[in-house]
């Protein structure tokens, strides 16, 4: 099934399902390794659907502390119920690269409506390497009345910000202060779509830090990716001695190992069968990695400590490579903004001059083929960590042509409008992504997921072989695949009607999802698509063919549908190829493309008809 996915927000005027009523935030940078962060909210929740902008979340760790919390609810009838800060659940969490020790949180459970007020401060300590982010609207469907951010600093504190919808930054300067502020008033409802622009194009959204900063015990700079990854170099230079015992080993496993290529695929298949991924984030607010020491030890790290342990094995081979660091949702990183809060994640990058290509190495999920950018990597931009500091670059994109899907399913009718499938489902770059590791899943799971693209239902599904090339890096044109043989029953292939049958053109293959309702965001395909299905349909006995649907051919600035019938020998062929490509298009043009998908669905759902 080709999806769409929700990927941002956009601009309604349907009636809210909550309002910000007041959202205050301001900081104090107090010293270089001490500030602290007050917000105060009020929130009126129209219904169930508004609770989720009423949600109250505030990460805690070495470096943040929560010091008070209050709020109440105030119900239409006069109704009042205190919130105290005992009234928080705790949990324990720990995500992407920097990870907090705990989440404190609340979300009021009062029948709507209510107004929801609250205020709480936290204290951060230990350093301050960047300063709370603001984002007043956090859902859809909520109107914002008056929203402000006032960062608080020293006179002199150079800063780096990121900022969208917040309007112009004023700066006031006394008693050796600076105070910059930000106000937001009156801010439309927003909603989500399929295929959006990024959030942070739509709302209001202020994020900064200091140029210069103490942190844990550490000084560093970060204007600009240079400095930043200097700094971040320095704690990592003393992570990577390995045990001489696994020197030694590594140095015997590549021992008849004929180029860099071959040593390389041998170290990570040794760090596949010996590791596994953990989320731990400790020491430095989960910037620091663990040593590759504690990694052998143990057997396990994140993804900062694995890719820096793969980058120590193949140090001690006399391989170089670069640990870098990246956002896998976002393909671009905020301009002018050279921080660690918008990374989640980090990997590593072995040139191979001699190809002329880059080897980029999943360490948390060793299973990825060698070599492949995957589609969480692919295109974007990145931070390579070098003795000299960050290289901001990008990581090349394959062409859309090889990301494809291609399925030839023959079918054997019988009069009464069952069939017998023969499927062969073949899966090029980042279509091939989900098959990894198919052949080691569970028959219930293959079944499942083999079914999941298909509009039959099936019965008796038998998988006859899976077929693979993840091992096969060959270069840069290296594109991964995966085949699979299966065939399947069903008892409601054609509907029968009389001396006729009607028989789906593409059973197999789902269409495109497009919204009935009318358009408020602009049109945004990030990604190619390529499906290419091919569906041979053997007559029953005693019937011939009746009818058969035109060709269809759609052209479009998005992607082209080709949708084409064969007949010959009692045998119906079936060809429709789908091909979209990344696309940006003004929210006036969606009718077009809601047009384009209706076309194709139809086509898809079509059938030709036979006679007795």
């Amino acid at each position: 099934m080709l999806s769409l996915l929700c990927c941002g927000v956009a601009l309604s005027a349907q009636e809210p399902d909550a309002v910000v009523l007041s959202h205050e935030e301001s900081f104090v940078l107090q010293s270089p390794v001490a500030g602290r962060h007050t917000v105060k909210a009020s929130i009126l929740v129209n219904n169930k659907d508004g609770l989720e902008q009423a949600e109250v979340g505030i990460y805690g760790d070495a470096f943040e502390s929560l010091v008070s919390f209050s709020g109440e609810i105030v119900t239409p009838s006069g109704g009042r119920r205190k919130v105290r800060q005992k009234d928080l659940e705790t949990f324990s969490v720990s995500t992407g690269l920097v990870g907090d020790n705990q989440l404190s949180y609340y979300c009021p459970l009062e029948s709507c409506p209510f107004t929801f007020t609250y205020e709480y401060t936290v204290q951060y300590k230990n350093g301050v390497i960047v300063f709370p982010s603001f984002m007043p609207v956090t859902a859809e469907k909520v109107r914002l009345e008056k929203a402000s951010f006032s960062l608080d600093v020293p006179e002199g504190t150079q800063l780096i910000s990121f900022t969208a919808n917040a309007g112009a930054e004023q700066v006031a300067t006394a008693k050796g202060r600076s105070v910059h502020t930000w106000q937001v008033e009156g801010f439309a409802p927003v909603v989500y779509e399929h295929a959006m622009p990024a959030l942070t194009e739509l709302v209001p959204v202020v994020m900064t830090a200091p140029v210069q900063f103490k942190y844990s015990g550490t000084e560093g700079r970060q204007g600009n990716w240079r400095e930043y990854g200097s700094w971040l170099y320095s704690l990592q230079k003393d992570a990577g001695e390995l045990p001489p015992a696994l020197s030694t080993r590594l140095h015997e496993l590549t021992r008849d190992c004929p180029d860099t290529v071959s040593k390389v695929r041998a170290v990570y298949q040794f760090l596949r069968d010996n590791t596994r991924y953990i989320n731990i984030s400790l020491g430095l607010g989960g910037l620091k990695p663990m040593t590759a020491t504690q990694v052998y030890d143990t057997g396990y790290g994140d993804c900062k400590a694995l890719s820096n342990y793969m980058q120590a094995m193949l140090r001690s081979l006399g391989i170089p490579s670069d640990y870098y660091i990246i956002h896998t949702d976002r393909a671009n990183l905020y301009p002018g903004y050279s921080t660690v809060g918008q990374m989640n994640h980090a990997m590593l990058a072995v040139p191979l001059p001699e190809r002329k290509d880059t080897l980029f190495l999943e360490c948390t999920n060793p299973a990825y083929p060698m070599g492949y950018r995957h589609s969480d990597a692919a295109g974007h931009q990145v931070v390579l960590i070098k003795p000299e500091g960050g290289e901001l670059v990008r990581i090349g994109r394959y062409p859309d042509s090889l990301g494809h899907t291609r399925l030839r399913t023959q079918v054997s009718l019988a009069p009464d409008g069952s069939a017998d499938l023969h499927i062969q489902r073949n899966l090029y770059l980042d279509d091939a992504e989900a098959y990894i590791g198919f052949g080691n899943r569970s028959f219930e799971d293959q079944s499942r997921q083999l079914a999941s693209s298909m509009k039959l239902f099936y019965k008796n599904l038998k998988i006859n072989s899976v077929k693979d090339n993840f091992d096969a890096y060959d270069g840069p044109g290296y594109c991964p695949e995966v085949g699979v043989d299966y065939s399947l029953e069903t008892n409601v292939y054609a509907t029968a009607g009389g001396d006729r049958l009607f028989v789906p053109l593409n059973p197999i293959s789902r269409g495109l999802y497009f919204q009935k309702s009318a358009r408020v965001n602009d049109l945004v395909l990030r990604g190619g698509f390529n499906l290419d299905d091919t569906i041979e349909v053997t007559l029953p006995e005693g019937y011939s063919i009746e009818s058969l649907p035109e060709d269809l051919v759609l052209e479009t600035d998005w992607g082209r549908f080709e949708s084409r019938c064969y007949a010959g020998d009692g045998v119906v062929t079936v060809r429709q190829r789908l091909q979209l490509h990344p696309f940006r298009a003004d929210k006036s043009r969606y009718g077009a493309y809601k047009d384009f998908a209706k076309k194709v669905n139809k086509a898809m759902d079509a059938k030709f008809v036979l006679k007795k």
